[in-house]
């Protein structure tokens, strides 16, 4: 019992959430995907001699890492309805202001495609047209169905705009008008916060971990040509990824809070990425250097 909730947790809950994010994974595939990410740390560990320490954290983050890309899909796909609301917006006010009505002006905005959007205000049509229900709660229902609290604002004003009277058009354009200097704002910032932190991310998790293969390659050329000087030993090269895997790891943890807050699911993609990025450079740089000296 305890066994088939948390594979209902675990498997068919992000299977629930990609279908939510527009893809159709079915159980099968999805199984074979953990198996076949479960597989990539043993190759890791067969090829590059990796010690279990290293293969256990490699295969907890990989997993973990699988386990969270549904929920960033999803993330991914309201942040595109969040940014493309204030061009249906826009153009609600427009047929506002030419003596529509809401519901002709939501009509506006199917017709008008914008992606994702159109999608939310087709629902509510939909509600009306086919279950008969009423424009407020064919608002609400869409409205809560949807993880926007933008959009949810939004069925409010709309809702009680109709209720109590006011102009709609002059909110609607304000709001508009807000939330896209919002979003160029926080486009601003994360492009400033990127281009720093992709400078880090190329000294800390390539250039060190190479440099770190450059000189063990370097030494085992010494030892190779001086009968005094000690070659590198493959546990000390599997010690030395592990010294690599855990930095690289933690400053990829880090590193994901100032460009998307503290968000674990993006914290452990981003931990990922660097650890594995540490431990190739290391990899490339230490084996093509080996070859290049001899």
């Amino acid at each position: 019992m305890e066994f088939e909730k948390l594979y209902n947790y675990i498997i068919r809950r992000n299977l629930y959430i990609l279908k939510k994010s527009g893809f159709n994974i079915t159980e099968k595939n999805f199984l074979i995907a953990i198996l076949l990410t479960s597989f990539i740390p043993l190759i890791f560990k067969i090829f590059l001699n990796f010690t279990i320490k290293s293969t256990l954290i490699l295969t907890f983050m990989y997993l973990f890492s699988l386990m969270v890309i549904p929920s960033i899909l999803y993330e991914n796909k309201i942040d595109k309805f969040e940014k493309n609301l204030p061009k249906a917006l826009y153009i609600m006010v427009l047929s506002l202001n030419s003596g529509r009505s809401v519901i002709e002006s939501i009509n506006e905005i199917i017709n008008s495609d914008i992606k994702e959007v159109n999608i939310a205000f087709s629902k509510i049509i939909l509600l009306m047209s086919e279950r008969k229900l009423s424009f407020e709660d064919s608002v609400l229902i869409v409205s809560n169905s949807l993880d926007s609290k933008l959009f949810k604002q939004l069925g409010r004003l709309i809702i009680e705009n109709r209720k109590y009277g006011g102009n709609l058009a002059e909110s609607l354009n304000t709001l508009a008008k807000t939330l896209e200097d919002l979003t160029n704002l926080k486009n601003q910032l994360l492009s400033v916060a990127s281009n720093g932190l992709s400078v880090g991310i190329i000294i800390l998790c390539i250039m060190i971990p190479a440099t770190a293969g450059l000189v063990g390659s370097f030494l085992n050329l010494i030892s190779a040509i001086s009968s005094t000087a000690t070659a590198v030993h493959p546990e000390q090269i599997a010690k030395t990824i592990e010294i690599i895997q855990i930095g690289t790891g933690i400053f990829g943890f880090l590193v994901a809070i100032p460009m998307f807050g503290i968000k674990l699911n993006r914290m452990v993609i981003m931990s990922t990425i660097c650890m594995t990025l540490g431990i190739l450079s290391f990899y490339i740089v230490y084996n093509l250097s080996i070859i290049i000296f001899t």
